[in-house]
């Protein structure tokens, strides 16, 4: 137990730190409440993103983009996005940047003219329903005067057919019977809107997604400094003068990684309890998942904080590093804007930090609940990166403290 009794020395260290107790804790909350309520997202007074996809090009399908959509009347209701394919459109509606997406598909206006049967599709957005029910009724209206148009054609035609010709004197005659036909058939339009909701990402409040990213920022800050009494050590010559003790380098190591875990995990659960208590941020109805998500989290912010330290060669290097590193890691990671608003290819080196995986975890707990089933994929790749953080750190660590 040699270990954990250099792992309580080191804590009992950092307890004695007055500065600690800013870093720790009055920092992070600080920023939590700045970023939670100024860059808020919810917004107050109501337009309709809408994203449109014009696969067709026709006749048909300007009069919709250009008469409807972009009329004057809608000006002020509607932000107009257009977008090239429904694959893109559909990547909008599930990061929750748009409303709903109308895509007219090919042939759309050929097969009008021709009376086939042709549909709109309507991605709308769970998370804003009313957004996704006003496209879809302005879409509708104008699908309702193309059949009615369609309708009237088709009986005018019929009934020139049916009588071979029509004298002059009876046209308008005709053209009533026509549009009180029109007013009162109940035929079946060819032109139909395919509506579907589409599976969207659910995001936190401002405040409950800064929390997580805060907090993960500031563990690796913490994690950092507790790495970096490591190397302080080996310069005043502490550490040689302890291995000439019964302490084997193992447990020295041991000893030291323990300690920075549980200053680290300490600090990260002060901050979950206080942000619950003061802010009423929500991190999950199961207290279970949170502690697992949580350790796995403070494992990874540790092991990435040893490894820098393992990298350096001496404390003012360490001092200086780290804390780029953690600012690099963190905004790569989405602690410091919602990972579900980055571009694609950011998106996509984001899932090489842990903090990624950690910010879904947190953020899943939150907007959907569930267990530490629900989390098992953060979770385990969180501790894959700790293990090789901490495997690579051992290696080096072990290598350099002589």
């Amino acid at each position: 137990m040699k270990f954990w009794h250099i792992a309580v020395k080191d804590l009992k260290v950092r307890v004695r730190d007055k500065s600690a107790f800013v870093v720790l804790l009055i920092i992070p909350m600080v920023m939590i409440i700045v970023l939670g309520t100024v860059l808020n997202w919810a917004g107050s007074s109501f337009t309709a993103n809408v994203t449109l996809v014009d696969l067709d090009h026709g006749d048909m399908a300007r009069h919709l983009t250009q008469d409807v959509f972009a009329s004057p009347q809608l000006a002020d209701l509607l932000v107009v996005t257009t977008v090239p394919s429904e694959a893109e459109a559909r990547t909008l509606v599930e990061q929750g940047k748009t409303g709903a997406a109308v895509i007219i598909p090919a042939g759309f206006s050929s097969g009008v003219t021709a009376g086939t049967k042709v549909s709109i599709i309507v991605l709308g957005n769970p998370d804003t329903p009313t957004q996704a029910g006003v496209i879809r009724n302005i879409v509708e209206s104008f699908t309702a005067e193309v059949q009615r148009r369609q309708l009237a054609a088709s009986i005018a035609i019929r009934a020139l057919q049916q009588s071979g010709a029509v004298p002059p004197q009876r046209m308008q005659e005709a053209v009533q019977g026509v549009v009180a036909e029109v007013s009162t058939s109940q035929q079946t339009g060819t032109v139909s809107v395919a509506t579907t909701t589409q599976e969207g990402v659910k995001v936190p409040r401002a405040l409950d997604y800064y929390a997580v990213g805060m907090a993960l920022l500031y563990l690796i800050f913490t994690a950092n400094t507790g790495t970096e009494g490591m190397l302080e050590e080996q310069r005043q010559h502490t550490l040689s003068r302890v291995l000439t003790t019964p302490t084997s380098r193992a447990q020295v190591l041991l000893g030291k990684l323990v300690g920075i875990f549980v200053i680290a995990a300490l600090q990260f659960t002060m901050i979950i309890v206080l942000t619950r208590l003061l802010y009423r941020v929500n991190w999950g109805a199961s207290v279970p998942a949170v502690i697992v998500m949580a350790a796995a989290s403070v494992l990874a912010g540790a092991g990435l904080s040893t490894l820098v330290t393992a990298l350096a060669r001496t404390p003012e290097q360490a001092s200086s590093v780290g804390p780029a590193v953690a600012l690099i890691y963190s905004l790569l990671g989405g602690t410091m804007w919602p990972v579900y608003n980055m571009p694609a290819w950011m998106n996509s080196m984001s899932r090489l930090t842990f903090t990624r995986w950690s910010v879904e975890g947190f953020t899943s707990l939150m907007v959907n609940g569930g267990g530490v089933s629900s989390i098992l994929r953060p979770v385990g790749v969180c501790l894959a990166m700790a293990a090789v953080f901490l495997f690579i750190s051992l290696m080096v660590l072990n290598r350099n403290y002589r």
